[in-house]
């Protein structure tokens, strides 16, 4: 006699999903080709580490260079192919192609609408112009690399610790075609900081090519953004800071009034004009050199004029 099988067998009698005899069933494992893989994650958590660092100095010192708050954030370390990188860039951008003391190239990319604030405040601009689609001037470029320049500085000063390695900056463009620094399917690293100026979001990038990177990648294990956390401050180090910069003079002032003018009023200013400041009643602030550290009360000691100083600027 004969048997019809189930749907759920096979031509030996087992249930077809292997779970007879222990049979373990078929594994199906997703692999996406397209995404490189080869920055392992802990070259990626130090690289982050570092650019975490680069983020807070090249913030404090662009917000004094702009004279307006600049806020810089590592928000995502990603692979990608370099034609997707590129892609990615958000337009229109003002790209930056660095070269690096191994001689190797990288790419940094910066939206156009932060740079040309930026531009305005070193103008000594106090409001955001209309941002416009059009090709920007030579003094704008000229500008622009000068922010860039300060920006590769800082940069390079972090890849000092992070690769043992330093950047410069060879060249600026303001279109992608301009800009083929490896080929489409090379694996690279994209560092991509948000940028936040006036409380307006803006985008920076930094493609790192893998080729561009091999020779150095090595440095990251003797590098001081390990895995190790924060340690320890040495006390005879932090002694020895203190006596090394407690012998600098440091001028100390206090503005009892002040107000903001434009260039143009400025400019205009001819002997003779009376500037309203603003009162003193409210209190004043005491600075080292530009930098104010507490909050103050004009008045004398004797025949001389002083201020009381009432308490710590938050954040000096």
């Amino acid at each position: 006699m004969s048997q019809a099988l189930s749907p759920d067998q096979d031509v030996l009698g087992e249930p077809q999903d292997g779970s007879a005899h222990g049979r373990r069933p078929r594994r199906v494992r997703e692999v996406d080709f397209a995404r490189p893989t080869k920055f392992t994650p802990d070259q990626q958590r130090r690289i982050a580490r570092g650019h975490d660092s680069f983020c807070r100095a090249i913030s404090t010192l662009l917000s004094a260079e702009v004279r307006t708050p600049v806020e810089f954030e590592v928000v995502n370390v990603d692979q990608q192919t370099w034609s997707s990188a590129v892609s990615e860039i958000p337009q229109p951008s003002l790209l930056a192609v660095l070269g690096t003391s191994h001689q190797t190239q990288l790419l940094l990319s910066i939206e156009r609408a932060p740079a040309l604030v930026m531009i305005e405040r070193l103008l000594g601009g106090v409001t955001a112009s209309k941002q416009t689609e059009t090709e920007l001037t030579e003094i704008e470029i000229a500008l622009a690399r000068r922010i860039l320049g300060t920006i590769v500085g800082q940069l390079t000063r972090t890849w000092e610790e992070l690769l043992s390695t330093t950047l410069q900056l060879w060249g600026l463009e303001t279109q992608q075609a301009g800009v083929q620094l490896a080929s489409a399917s090379e694996p690279t690293l994209v560092v991509a900081i948000e940028t936040r100026l006036e409380g307006e979001p803006g985008s920076m990038r930094l493609l790192l090519p893998y080729r561009a990177m091999e020779s150095v990648l090595d440095a990251l294990a003797a590098g001081q953004y390990g895995d190790h956390g924060d340690v320890e401050a040495d006390p005879q180090a932090e002694e020895s800071v203190r006596l090394a910069v407690r012998g600098i003079e440091v001028e100390l002032r206090a503005e009892i009034g002040s107000c903001e003018l434009t260039v143009d009023e400025v400019l205009a200013l001819v002997p003779g004009d009376v500037l309203r400041l603003g009162s003193a009643s409210s209190g004043c602030a005491l600075y080292a050199d530009n930098v104010a550290i507490h909050r103050t009360k004009p008045g004398r000691s004797g025949t001389r004029r002083a201020v009381e100083i009432l308490g710590q600027i938050e954040g000096a």
